[in-house]
């Protein structure tokens, strides 16, 4: 199976996907989050990827993978049928918007300071209201600093990337950002740093994040990526994958 890859700058979410649906079984959203999804050479990887992509395969369906901005790529796969999303943490603010597919893996969400800003003390989530913080727009890191009482561009700075906050927290610019450490690592070195530079101050959550349909998808994709998921743990694929990233 072909898996075509491309970026998509869109005006009508509606065209596009009309346009699709004769060629491609199902429709693929996700969005840079490093070393989960990005792309390397013009090329689409990265673990999540590289699983939902295997699974794809075995399941026998065609798809086109698009990269969105995080909060587009949601709203757009709970609009539309047979528009898979990943990686999408399974929070309560999204449950009854999703068709809950299978988790891809489980990620642990901190805060995270530069070592050297010794000014910054926290030992609880209401310490870091005394600060600002970097999230990536509607993430659910976002969503949950939201639904304790954060403020955007109060505490809260909003980036379209998770780059752009770590850059920023190395530059001083931010004095916190909300993150996972796997992208943290890989971010840090991409913008000249390293994640030794930097320390966990708080754990926020831990979640597993999934493929997901918005609804109304077809139940017969659900139950072949379901199992073909199922058939690629037993095998230990997964397995081999996620030992790439460790």
């Amino acid at each position: 199976m072909k898996l075509l890859v491309r970026i998509v700058l869109f005006f009508s979410i509606f065209s596009i996907f009309s346009n699709l649906a004769a060629a491609h079984d199902i429709t693929v959203l996700t969005t840079i989050w490093a070393p989960y999804a990005y792309e390397e050479n013009g090329k689409l990887t990265g673990l999540s990827t590289e699983i939902v992509t295997a699974v794809l395969d075995r399941a026998g369906l065609s798809a086109k993978f698009y990269l969105y901005p995080w909060k587009r790529a949601i709203v757009t796969a709970a609009d539309q049928k047979d528009v898979l999303i990943y990686p999408l943490m399974r929070i309560k603010e999204r449950e009854n918007n999703f068709i809950w597919v299978a988790p891809v893996f489980n990620a642990e969400i901190s805060l995270y300071k530069l070592k050297k800003r010794t000014d910054i003390t926290i030992t609880s989530l209401d310490d870091a209201r005394k600060y600002t913080i970097g999230v990536l727009r509607g993430a659910a890191m976002h969503q949950h600093l939201l639904s304790h009482g954060f403020v955007d561009n109060q505490q809260l700075r909003i980036f379209g990337s998770n780059r752009k906050s770590v850059e920023l927290l190395f530059k001083e610019r931010i004095d916190l950002i909300a993150d996972n450490p796997m992208v943290v690592s890989y971010e840090a070195q991409k913008v000249g740093f390293s994640m030794t530079e930097t320390q966990k101050v708080l754990h926020l959550f831990e979640n597993e994040a999934y493929m997901a349909f918005g609804k109304g998808s077809s139940e017969k994709y659900v139950e072949r990526l379901k199992k073909a998921l199922e058939h690629l743990r037993s095998e230990g694929t997964i397995e081999t994958i996620c030992e790439k990233y460790r």
